[in-house]
């Protein structure tokens, strides 16, 4: 017996549109209007993307505009040294906070059981700190020290800590206990330089992405025991990542193309079951080809294991990351949806293991 699975995928593209991004940094989500909100530092604005892919402005912030995080009805923003809040309902700002000692508030992260928001200061040596944020009264204190200069912040809630990642060269991954901010431990030091955001998904998978213009976001376990995995690349600095636990979606925000690009992270299936023996890897040529707006692309996996598939431009970048997850051994056939993109040649690329294979594909409108 083999086991036909049926998938289907969108590949969602954002327009590279000044308009709507001018250096995208950093990226929340509002799980009751289902919006995305992205902080741009040179337009100084935070937009807001609706569910049907329109971009609006939402509020102008001013310089130093950096993280930005969800909290009970309100977009919390990093600026300069203050933290400020604005309602959804209104756009009017709600909350302003000048953090004493803070310089430079970057990556943030919100404790959505307690209201207390966790703030790195982008600098090196004394100024290395965590700034911690009661939203419900306002106050702030310096929380935690670090050896390292810190970038984007996590509240792992379900381990009791808040991971940071760091800035320049073998950058490091640090764990700090929410119960004692003293006890700060380096969970890694992995072989990338500047490390801008990091998120988890439903599944604890722990997610990064390294600022540089040929920039990526790698994926980690929980525990940091294994090489990071390369989930996507091509990136020209790609900012504060967001991991979306209610659509399983990682959103990259990146600086220099002024984009926002949407990656499916987990695989909707129907199964069911026909005869017949999975004899090897294989991918097959997708059909119809040439196609427009869809393609069924089908491949055979013979043994259990993490896949890869990709889809890259005729000139190598990468386009989006289809599938990246653990699959059993199985026939696959996916309904590829070509949303955004303009006619021409693509390439798809199927990887497990040691098996590689490669093949085109051609979109015409």
């Amino acid at each position: 017996m083999k086991l036909l699975f049926t998938v289907i995928i969108s590949l969602i593209i954002s327009s590279n549109s000044f308009s709507q991004y001018s250096n995208p940094e950093s990226v929340t989500y509002d799980p009751v209007g289902k919006n995305y909100y992205i902080s741009n530092t040179l337009s100084q604005k935070i937009v807001k993307r609706d569910p049907s892919g329109t971009v609006t402005d939402f509020a102008t912030v001013g310089s130093s505009i950096y993280g930005v995080t969800y909290y009970n009805g309100n977009i919390y923003v990093a600026n300069g040294n203050r933290i400020r809040g604005y309602s959804i309902a209104t756009g009017t700002q709600v909350f302003l906070d000048t953090v004493t000692g803070a310089t430079f508030l970057n990556g943030i992260a919100i404790d959505s059981t307690t209201g207390i928001l966790y703030a790195s200061n982008f600098a090196s040596g004394l100024n290395a700190r965590i700034y911690k944020v009661n939203l419900n009264n306002g106050e702030s204190n310096a929380w935690a020290n670090l050896p390292r200069q810190p970038n984007g912040v996590y509240v792992d809630k379900a381990r009791n800590r808040v991971l940071v990642c760091s800035w320049g060269a073998n950058a490091v991954i640090m764990g700090v206990p929410i119960s004692d901010s003293t006890s700060v431990s380096t969970l890694i030091t992995t072989p990338y330089a500047n490390l801008d955001g990091i998120k988890l998904d439903r599944n604890d998978h722990v997610y990064i992405s390294v600022y540089s213009s040929t920039g990526s976001v790698v994926r980690y376990d929980i525990n940091f025991s294994f090489p990071a995995f390369v989930v996507a690349s091509g990136f020209s600095n790609p900012a504060d990542i967001y991991v979306n636990r209610w659509t399983d979606t990682l959103v990259v925000p990146s600086a220099n193309t002024n984009t926002v690009l949407f990656f499916p992270l987990s695989i909707p299936t129907n199964i069911s079951q026909v005869n017949g023996v999975i004899s090897d890897f294989k991918l097959n040529q997708n059909y119809p080809n040439p196609f427009n707006p869809e393609t069924k692309i089908s491949f055979s996996v013979f043994s259990k294991g993490v896949v890869n598939l990709s889809v890259y431009d005729i000139s190598g970048k990468l386009i989006s990351t289809l599938i990246n997850s653990e699959l059993n051994a199985g026939e696959y056939e996916y309904n590829f949806k070509s949303n955004g993109l303009p006619s021409g040649m693509y390439f798809y690329k199927l990887k497990s293991g040691n098996f590689t294979e490669t093949k085109m594909m051609t979109l015409i409108k």
